[in-house]
């Protein structure tokens, strides 16, 4: 798969100038549609000038459809009922927990993932809740998109930015973690290439949730956002905007079930929010919805023209996560794009200094080095990272010499890139030596626990090609009886151990890793390194849990 290519216009000129025409033509659609189904509404028996309306709060996508539909909601000389006001989801929880007011009476936020954050915090209480629409998630660019596979794939290699809004669990964010979740699971390196990709993603402290977020493709020409397809329909009706591409995922559903919530059922409110819904479910509602870019519940888009960016006959299920699932996913997201503080340890004995076929003149040693070069590019500048060599009896005493100490990449004094970058350059394999390894994880633990920074993961990766051959040593029982108290009196400090070449002892590497929950891996190929510190990366999500990936 490629990077897609990029345009500033999606479509030559005499489509674009089309673009009023279509407006017009979408404004008069939705407005005769409403008008039918305001006549559809049979109109109460009293009127009341002093009675309060019924107040209602929607999505700022789905209001004018509503306020359009909730104007027939009248009482028998013509007095309108209803009060419609656009709010995204996000806002009116902030509301709320903000003032002592009371909440609307019905509120229709563009996902029942709203609703329930508000009912976890006991900021409301549903009495009533029933979808009226949906509209699928996708990934809108700006001019032409290419398959989702391809789009990913560009993401995936920093050609394309993906922004996302503040509120981490909006349904727009929670909706992109499952789509891309589901695309990557089936991969071998899937794990690796979801981590990469989710520390690419830009969080954008100003950006609205919803359709208010296509606002970043109005001067970024490699981004994304994930939106409904509404927005990406609304959008391409509206002159003078500009063009943008709704990208579909191949896998998982869509979050934006639009609910009609009803949080006040008392009096006359109450059978004017069941007109107000009967209105809005009807066949005429449900035309005034189509017109405005909506799909049914049951997630079919059929009448949405091509020529709006959209592709009205791709399936579409409603699937709004549990709990479990959301928090799932954003701990995914949380634990992969958090800081982390690492103690890299590589195995410098005498086996490390056997030549690789195929590799020119290059040892065991050289390429590992160089892959765990590279996989220290996958960090940010935040990160903090050291750098120990073991083998046995090195000058100085001990298994181990420290090279770099743990510090962030950015600092230019004994730590930072340079500084690993030179010591790296200046690593040898010690001649005969031998391969101290069980002493030399324990110290390691120990001095990344001793330091233990709550806001960062704190971890040790072991590289090493051999089994432990230190007489004088801890023997391996001992290690993980000590390593697995420790760790349970203390903070947490997982075990990354990657087991390079056939004699590298893959068993007591896992038994360490098992112990304090990291990660074992197992490979003959340095190449494959690289990949193995990505996967380290996204393997923090689900520790202590974890499977390993094929082959490791």
């Amino acid at each position: 798969m490629s990077a897609r290519p990029r345009h500033s216009d999606r479509y030559p000129g005499p489509r674009r100038l089309r673009r009023s025409a279509l407006a017009a033509g979408a404004a008069l659609a939705v407005g005769a549609a409403a008008t039918v189904a305001a006549q559809a509404v049979q109109p109460s028996t009293a009127c009341d000038h002093g009675q309060p309306l019924l107040q209602v709060v929607a999505s700022p996508d789905m209001a004018p459809a509503v306020a359009g539909i909730a104007h027939g909601v009248q009482d028998a000389v013509g007095c309108d009922q209803v009060r419609v006001r656009a709010e995204t989801g996000s806002d009116v929880l902030t509301a709320l927990r903000q003032s002592s007011d009371p909440s609307p009476d019905v509120w229709i936020p563009d996902s029942s993932l709203w609703v329930r954050r508000g009912a976890d915090e006991q900021l409301v209480a549903p009495v009533g809740q029933e979808s009226v629409a949906s509209s699928p998630l996708v990934l809108a660019v700006p001019g032409a998109a290419a398959p989702w596979e391809d789009e990913v794939t560009a993401l995936t290699a920093g050609h394309v930015v993906v922004h996302l809004p503040p509120e981490v669990s909006s349904p727009s964010t929670v909706g992109l973690l499952a789509a891309l979740t589901s695309t990557e699971q089936p991969h071998p390196d899937g794990r690796a290439m979801l981590a990469r990709l989710l520390r690419a993603a830009r969080v954008d402290a100003g950006l609205p949730d919803g359709g208010g977020a296509l606002s970043v493709l109005d001067t970024a020409t490699d981004a994304a956002v994930p939106v409904p397809e509404q927005a990406v329909f609304h959008q391409q009706g509206t002159p003078g905007a500009r063009d943008v591409t709704a990208v579909y995922p191949t896998a998982a559903g869509t979050p934006f079930d639009y609910p009609f919530t009803t949080l006040h059922a008392t009096g006359p409110h109450e059978a004017t929010a069941r007109r107000l819904l009967a209105a809005l479910s009807s066949p005429a509602g449900q035309q005034v919805l189509r017109a405005a870019g909506f799909r049914g519940t049951d997630g079919t888009g059929d009448g949405l023209p091509a020529d709006r960016g959209v592709d009205g006959t791709r399936p579409s299920a409603v699937a709004v996560p549990d709990a479990a699932t959301v928090g799932a996913l954003l701990h995914t997201f949380e634990a992969v794009r958090r800081d982390a503080r690492l103690l890299a340890v590589v195995d410098v004995s005498g086996s490390m200094a056997a030549p690789v076929p195929g590799a020119g003149a290059s040892t065991r040693l050289d390429l590992a080095l160089r892959a765990a070069a590279a996989g220290m590019e996958l960090y940010p500048e935040t990160t903090e990272v050291g750098l120990w060599s073991f083998s046995e009896d090195v000058p100085g005493g001990g298994d181990h010499h420290e090279l770099v100490p743990i510090g962030p990449l950015t600092d230019a004094g004994p730590s930072g890139r340079k500084a690993l970058a030179l010591a790296m350059a200046g690593v040898r394999p010690v001649p005969d030596g031998g391969t101290g390894l069980y002493d030399t994880t324990l110290a390691a633990v120990r001095t990344v626990r001793a330091g233990w920074d709550p806001k960062r993961v704190n971890a040790v990766v072991v590289l090493t090609d051999g089994e432990d051959t230190d007489d004088d040593g801890i023997g391996l029982d001992q290690l993980l009886a000590r390593l697995r108290s420790e760790q349970a009196a203390g903070p947490p400090v997982p075990v990354i151990t990657i087991a390079y070449g056939d004699d590298s002892g893959a068993e007591a590497l896992a038994a360490i890793s098992a112990a304090t929950g990291g990660a074992t891996y197992r490979t003959s190929d340095p190449g494959q390194i690289v990949q193995i510190f990505l996967d380290a990366v996204g393997q923090r999500a689900c520790r202590p849990q974890c499977e390993n990936p094929a082959g490791s």
